[in-house]
């Protein structure tokens, strides 16, 4: 071969080696932009549930046609019972701009949402889309969480005081359950008074999901301190006991309203009536709060009378182990299907605060009996025996477990002060669909 004829075949082996090796970067680029279209292929709306809306009428409002829709809203509620759909809460929508919904999640409430999956695939090109209908858990984890805070003329009260520490009305008050039989947060409360609380934060994706249990609680007021340390009897529920062992609950409770009562009128055998204007005995104690606050029942027993009392109102009688018996006036309504005979718990709910019979405002009276004659509530209260102990065969293994407890308090003395964040323990793992 020559010298030309070799750089001739050269030249050519050359640009047919280029030509090959052009169409790959045209192939890339073909495929990075089906990759764009695909993504860009559907719209993604978050919101949340609208006032009075339907499934159907919260898809039509984001242009899904009739017929899906339809099809979809038929689809979903062979799993779940669409009546149940709340405003305000969040959900979650995929739509193609073909029109067909590709993924719907709703969350049902704090445990499980809806989630809707439509299927990529139609039978035949005029059928409608297949879809996925799933009631799924939320994976939760419970987050040891202990803080401390202080009344104070700034947070004068305990909310505010929690609320001060980070945390939110929920634990305030089953922090105030556990002593309700001790403290009357609603007029005891003094600055320089402390708490520390010992408690579960349940954490659901990643964000705050509620409070567990609260594990042990501390309280210390007028140089006293009270001590509570949740802990299970083999055989029991779990319940709450001091220091020594003894429960936490008390034969009544310190008042028939849930949290920070105030006391507008106390018990006297005589003073003015508002309303008659004469001076006459004011046998029981009037709790200033707003109408429609619910009002419990300070001690399990059976109810004598419940219904109008005239000057009384609306009014709940109780009988009461040991020779007792409360009376509950001015309702403005009476729980519904309350009556003479039933057997109610303490703390069950009796009724609401009203301003019924011969009343100025808003109120609850609130009396105590004992062998049939009217004492003073808020004296009679505190003279009460203290709760059951734990057995005496169980006594040590709860000091062990109150011990430990103790020792997480955020103020613990052979400890830093502040939060503590231990061991994360889930509450729940993903599951299959479950249905409704």
């Amino acid at each position: 071969m020559t010298t030309r004829s070799f750089s001739f075949a050269l030249t050519v082996a050359v640009l047919t080696a280029g030509c090959s090796q052009q169409p790959a970067p045209q192939a890339s680029a073909t495929a990075l932009a089906a990759v764009q279209v695909h993504e860009q292929a559907t719209r993604l709306i978050e919101a949340r549930v609208p006032r009075n809306a339907t499934l159907a009428s919260l898809l039509r409002a984001h242009q899904v046609s009739d017929d899906i829709v339809n099809h979809f809203v038929e689809t979903a509620k062979k799993r779940f019972d669409l009546r149940r759909l709340r405003a305000d809460r969040p959900y979650r929508l995929q739509v193609g701009l073909d029109g067909a919904i590709r993924e719907f999640t709703y969350q049902i409430d704090a445990d499980k949402f809806l989630k809707v999956v439509g299927g990529d695939e139609k039978a035949a090109p005029d059928a409608l889309p297949e879809y996925d209908v799933q009631v799924v858990p939320y994976e939760k984890h419970k987050a040891l969480m202990s803080i401390r805070g202080e009344i104070s003329r700034e947070t004068p009260s305990l909310i505010g005081a929690v609320n001060a520490a980070g945390e939110s009305i929920g634990l305030a008050l089953e922090f105030a359950k556990i002593f309700e039989g001790e403290v009357d947060f609603g007029n005891e409360l003094q600055p320089g008074d402390s708490f520390e609380i010992l408690f579960e934060k349940v954490v659901r994706e990643g964000e705050f999901g509620g409070y567990g249990d609260i594990l042990a609680a501390r309280f210390t007021t007028g140089g006293r301190s009270f001590e509570a340390f949740r802990y299970e009897i083999p055989g029991q529920k779990a319940d709450y006991y001091d220091r020594d062992g003894r429960s936490m609950r008390r034969f009544f409770l310190k008042t028939p309203l849930k949290f920070e009562p105030r006391v507008t009128s106390g018990f006297s055998f005589r003073r003015v009536h508002p309303v008659l204007k004469t001076a006459r005995a004011h046998r029981g104690v009037d709790y200033g709060a707003p109408s429609g606050a619910p009002v419990l029942s300070v001690a399990s027993g059976t109810v004598v009378r419940a219904g109008w009392t005239g000057g009384g109102g609306n009014s709940v009688y109780i009988k009461h182990d040991n020779g007792y018996e409360t009376r509950y006036l001015h309702f403005s309504r009476i729980a519904p299907g309350l009556r003479a005979g039933m057997r109610v718990s303490q703390g069950e709910l009796i009724g609401y605060v009203g301003s019924t019979g011969l009343s100025t405002g808003p109120h609850l009276h609130y009396e105590l009996l004992k062998g049939g004659v009217h004492v003073n509530p808020l004296d009679e209260h505190r003279k009460l025996p203290p709760g059951q102990p734990i057995p005496a065969g169980a006594l040590a293994a709860y000091i062990a477990h109150r011990d430990r407890q103790a020792y997480r308090f955020a103020g613990s003395p052979d400890r830093p002060l502040g939060r503590l964040a231990q061991a994360v323990v889930p509450t729940s793992k993903p599951a299959a669909a479950t249905g409704n």
